[in-house]
């Protein structure tokens, strides 16, 4: 009876696991991944005996270094003395990462660590390739230490390693892929066997949370050649043997990318547009470079990386985020002002970041992204709307209070209807890079269905144009809203240049000078889709034109003292008639449906006017002078 109610009791426990597991992703998450997927933030740390060069991690390759000359004038003299594991993991934790990868070992081929497996040594095959032996740096273990200061400051540490080696005696670097080329069949299977026993000094040695891989480019699907030696039976094994050395470690796809193997993807310097169907995280460099690079100041601006991040974790994945020590292994002084503020940000809105998961909603606003977690939706705002109103789309939950995380005690004011809550904000933002709103909800953060909203908008123009006569020229757009049964449709029209061309309620389109706009489409459900469209305006006339099935046009000379315009056309009676303005504005409209008709235009003002009349097929354009 107790073992029953035991079970009963574990069963219960493991819905409720999977209950809440549901209602953080779209995925499932393994418990082994949890404390990964929830920690949303991690350092990536490039270093390597590349780092004394200053010239990057591909410096072999770039410049076109021979393995002897690389060894001999920059791995032997890589001394990170001042390599300091307790600073770089309080830098982390300050910053708000809760993860740390390092490069154990890059493409170059140089270990970070004392490595017992003798098929890697240098050129001359007298003394192992890593940093203890080869260098002047000592028996110290930088892994270790770091591993040691990680754990101090309760930050995951994980390793980087790279499967292919430029370096080593099995291969010779192919200077047009990037990969390497391998001398026989029997050196690739050497190399992977001992590749092998090396990842296993680095799992039991130092028992990386994560061993995150790279040097996987051959895509090869099929049987290993000497050019494409690692194939995705290679990376399935790989990450089999892994697992079989500690069943808690995770491991990324690049074992062998494009497979979908491993436990997460990992698009390198790029968000997806849309939620990955797995887990997964982007790498991101501080710079433009990974290793050091001693000409390399170009950084990003601490809001730039935040907003990044936080467009990273609305769309459900992590961000890990580099830097890259230099060759005495101190950090550079810039990556070290950016991770602090980012950190300053961090310390106050971290609960926005932290195990928080994809927006409710099927778009994202114009002036930033959503995040959120069971009872708080996160509104990250990036523009600070001008009008002092926040349009948020309306939730299923009920909301007991609205308030930001910069001031927690202070409610905002809002309204809830017609599918939108309406924050009143005050004249400025709190805080310029993001300002996170939270609503305070009962259960999780669920969009309401009962006003459908767009989601997008496409126009299109009168078969496909984008260019446009200067002269009289007109042009019907029109904009499509999708959702198809949205419940408001409609949209808004509006031009860049008002100089150029103007725009009426119904998209016509009407040149007045060369140049080139963009025509906007505005959803006017207030979800704030806009939909854009370039057009070109050319300096081409028309002239009169016929309708292509043989209707024509005759417009009387100019109209008599009665202001009367007299008109005739032959095939097709029903068209539009438009009178435009010296500007290109239209000031009269009408529906001809006679062949023969007449116009009043007498209420016009004396000067230069355009008469654009069309059908479904065609366009007819004619001058007129009212005197």
């Amino acid at each position: 009876m107790k073992e029953h109610s035991y079970r009963l009791y574990a069963l219960i426990i493991l819905m409720i696991q999977i209950s809440i597991h549901a209602s953080k992703a779209q995925y499932t998450i393994p418990p082994r991944m949890e404390w990964w997927y929830e920690a949303r933030f991690g350092m990536f740390i490039h270093f390597g005996s590349y780092s004394y060069l200053g010239h990057g991690e591909w410096a072999f390759s770039e410049e076109n270094w021979t393995k002897s000359a690389y060894q001999t004038q920059v791995s032997a003299n890589f001394n990170p003395s001042d390599f300091n594991a307790g600073t770089i993991a309080r830098l982390a934790k300050n910053a708000g990462m809760k993860y740390l990868v390092i490069t154990a070992k890059h493409h170059e081929g140089f270990c970070m660590w004392e490595t017992d497996v003798q098929s890697f040594k240098d050129i001359t095959g007298t003394t192992m390739y890593d940093l203890p032996d080869y260098t002047a740096f000592g028996t110290r273990d930088i892994l270790q230490e770091l591993k040691d200061s990680c754990e101090a400051q309760d930050i995951k540490f994980c390793l980087y390693y790279s499967i292919l080696d430029w370096n080593h005696s099995s291969q010779e670097i192919n200077r047009h892929t990037y990969y390497s080329n391998m001398a026989s069949e029997s050196a690739r299977t050497d190399y992977i066997a001992d590749m092998k026993v090396q990842l296993n000094e680095l799992i039991t040695r130092y028992h990386p949370a994560v061993m995150w891989f790279d040097g996987d480019w051959t895509y090869n699907a099929g049987s290993p050649t000497l050019s494409s030696w690692w194939t995705k039976s290679d990376g399935e094994d790989l990450y089999n043997y892994l697992r079989s050395l500690d069943t808690a470690v995770i491991i990324n796809e690049r074992v062998c990318r494009s497979f979908s193997l491993g436990d997460f993807d990992c698009p390198e310097k790029e968000v997806p547009d849309t939620p990955l169907n797995r887990p997964w995280e982007t790498c991101q460099t501080m710079n433009n470079s990974w290793g050091y690079k001693i000409w390399d100041q170009n950084y990003k601006t601490p809001a730039t990386l935040i907003r990044e991040m936080v467009k990273v974790v609305s769309r459900d994945g992590n961000y890990l985020l580099n830097i890259g020590p230099k060759g005495d292994g101190t950090v550079p002084e810039q990556s070290v002002k950016v991770l602090n503020q980012i950190g300053e940000w961090m310390a106050v809105n971290s609960e926005s970041i932290y195990a928080a998961t994809r927006s409710p909603f099927a778009s994202e606003p114009v002036w930033g992204y959503y995040t959120k977690k069971p009872g708080k939706l996160f509104a990250h705002v990036f523009e600070w709307p001008d009008n002092g109103i926040l349009k948020i789309p309306s939730l299923v939950n009920s909301i007991k209070k609205i308030y930001t995380l910069t001031e927690t005690t202070t409610s905002i004011s809002f309204a809830d209807s017609n599918g939108y809550i309406r924050l009143s904000l005050p004249d400025t933002a709190p805080d310029p890079m993001n300002t996170v709103f939270v609503l305070d909800v009962s259960g999780i953060p669920e969009a309401s269905s009962e006003f459908i909203k767009v989601t997008d908008i496409v126009i299109t123009g009168e078969n496909g144009a984008k260019t446009i006569d200067t002269y009289g020229g007109s042009l019907q757009l029109s904009a499509t809203a999708y959702p198809l049964d949205a419940t408001d449709n409609t949209v808004s029209w509006t031009v860049s240049d008002t100089n150029v061309a103007c725009i009426d309620a119904e998209g016509l389109l009407t040149a007045k000078q060369d140049g080139t706009i963009t025509v906007t489409a505005v959803a006017n459900d207030e979800s704030d889709i806009r939909g854009r469209l370039r057009i070109t305006i050319s300096n081409q006339t028309t002239g009169d034109q016929q309708f292509r099935d043989q209707t024509t046009v005759r417009i009387f000379p100019n109209p008599n003292e009665h202001g009367i315009l007299n008109i005739i056309q032959t095939g097709k009676p029903k068209s539009e008639l438009v009178i435009y303005d010296i500007y290109g504005c239209p000031v009269m409209k009408h529906v001809i449906s006679e062949k023969s008709f007449s116009f009043d235009i007498s209420s016009l003002s004396t000067g230069f006017y355009t008469i654009r009349i069309s059908d479904d097929a065609s366009v007819f354009i004619h001058k007129l002078i009212k005197s």
